[in-house]
């Protein structure tokens, strides 16, 4: 068979970039479609409101024109600048179980690298830390969450074959919440909360929510540069992210901690699951997507936690018991029963201990890869 590479350069070819995968995962049960709209703006807004960021997308296809694979490459200089590296990340890598296509992709994605001089690649990875990540390695029964990568089982060989090495761990949890608040998770808040003159709080206007979520986004770039694959985000994409998750943040899936002044120091943010109303939309607003997608913000029994953050300042002093006091409080309200963590880096013991108290399960493991890239 012979394998022809091409550029998207065109609203045709990245119609069917964006297009493949609803047919290459069409029989995956577990499978999680995509709008089709939010992986356009996704592969096109990004790159057009920051000039740091360049991108370019590939795709395989037959000597009849079938498209085989895909996969997009994003350099972003605020990441060049902040490791001191000439580096790059890949990302929408998804293919055929044949060999000959993903070697073809990635040839065609390193030379296009190596004619930028650039020394390493990382991924699967998005532009920033609030995009999805992680080659899904184990935990292929379980429907995955909205915003995470899917993938089939065969990927992981597909990237060891082509000298692709694992160098970050990531997993994910179910989460059960318990019936009533655990009394110790009672008593410690309030010792938090009286040690360091702290307070949970949520907002009741948009004003407030807007200014929130922008706290929200600060924080971010204050807590999480000690990360791997940490980019910092640029004044443009935080609002480009600011505009995409500002709607889905609801005072009864966000718990935020406030010091004495009223600065925001720690949140823990989630949202309804959309997994099933996804499947049931297919990548389709139109006709019935809208409706699946409002009845799961409506009444949901599930949610799926996004991001936790706390200011370095306060780490290590317990403030995770104040946001899942008041999560599992407003879950309660809610009747929110179940909650599924996004992938948490294994190195970020923080985060991973906020399990151990609880009755939950690792169901996912996922794994990001690196190569260096040599002159050949």
């Amino acid at each position: 068979m012979d394998i022809r590479i091409t550029e998207v350069t065109g609203p045709e070819q990245l119609r069917r970039f964006i297009e493949f995968p609803y047919e290459l995962y069409k029989n995956a049960k577990t499978w999680v479609p995509p709008l089709r709209r939010d992986e356009k703006k996704y592969l096109t807004d990004i790159p057009a409101l920051d000039p740091a960021i360049r991108t370019r997308m590939f795709l395989a296809a037959d000597e009849k024109g079938r498209i085989l694979g895909r996969i997009q490459i994003i350099v972003n200089e605020n990441e060049i600048r902040h490791f001191d590296t000439k580096m790059a990340r890949f990302n929408k890598f998804d293919f055929v179980d044949d060999h000959r296509v993903s070697r073809a992709l990635i040839r065609a994605a390193e030379k296009w690298l190596r004619d930028q001089k650039t020394e390493k690649i990382i991924g699967p990875f998005g532009y920033s830390n609030l995009d999805p990540a992680g080659l899904l390695i184990d935990g292929f029964d379980d429907t995955h969450n909205a915003g995470t990568i899917f993938n089939l089982p065969y990927a992981k060989d597909h990237l060891l074959e082509n000298g692709y090495q694992p160098y970050l761990d990531w997993t994910e949890y179910e989460f059960n919440v318990p019936d009533e608040t655990p009394e110790k998770i009672t008593k410690f808040s309030k010792i938090i909360r009286d040690r360091f003159g702290l307070r949970t709080t949520t907002f009741s206007t948009k004003k407030e929510k807007e200014r929130r979520s922008r706290q929200i986004l600060d924080l971010i770039n204050i807590c999480y540069p000690h990360l791997p694959g940490f980019v910092p985000l640029s004044d443009a994409l935080k609002e480009h992210y600011f505009k995409k998750y500002m709607p889905l943040v609801h005072p009864d899936y966000v718990a935020l901690v406030v010091d004495a002044s009223d600065e925001l120091i720690g949140f823990g943010l989630t949202i309804p699951s959309y997994s099933k109303a996804l499947q049931k939309a297919n990548g389709s607003l139109f006709p019935l997507g809208f409706y699946h997608l409002w009845k799961a913000n409506r009444k949901n029994d599930r949610a799926e936690m996004l991001l936790i953050a706390i200011h370095p300042d306060y780490q290590l002093k317990g403030i995770t018991t104040l946001i899942f006091e008041q999560m599992i409080r407003q879950y309660h309200k809610i009747g929110v029963t179940k909650i599924d963590s996004n992938p948490q880096q294994m190195e970020n013991f923080n985060v991973r201990n906020l399990w151990k108290d609880y009755d939950f399960r690792m169901n996912k493991k996922r794994v990001c890869f690196r190569k260096y890239l040599r002159e050949e």
